[in-house]
């Protein structure tokens, strides 16, 4: 199989996964995202990772849990955003409950910032984890 198609696959199981949680009347789904590696290089400046977009909305984001790596210095200051709504994120693993006005088909971003006077760095190894119910589901 070509790494196309194994990218593609992967993006197919949650909403498979999706559909047999309604069916089975399971209560909850999650999906998992692993964006490339950030630079984070200059002060006084943001960086974000690419959108991570949902593979398919009908859940609602209840938890998150993230993991990151740094290389090259200090950790940066760090978040998780979706529009203007963030989360700051202290420190490079944890859990954490998705703020009521996220939206499963709105696209989240890991969002970096140097420490003041600090070197840069490169945040890699990054992954997202979003749970929540299934719409519609009442969670009996």
């Amino acid at each position: 199989m070509s790494a196309g198609r194994a990218g593609r696959g992967r993006w197919l199981l949650p909403p498979l996964l999706l559909g047999l949680a309604a069916a089975a009347g399971a209560a909850t789904v999650s999906w998992t995202a692993s964006p490339a590696a950030v630079r984070v290089a200059g002060p006084d400046r943001d960086y974000h990772s690419v959108a991570l977009t949902p593979p398919a909305a009908g859940f609602a984001p209840a938890r998150f849990s993230w993991a990151y790596r740094v290389t090259g210095g200090p950790p940066p200051r760090a978040w998780l955003c979706q529009a203007d709504h963030c989360v700051r994120l202290p420190g490079a693993r944890g859990r954490a409950p998705a703020p009521p006005r996220w939206r499963a088909d709105a696209p989240l971003r890991f969002r970096f910032r140097l420490v003041d006077g600090a070197a840069p760095v490169r945040v890699e190894r990054l992954r997202l984890t979003v749970t929540g119910p299934v719409a519609g589901q009442s969670g009996e």
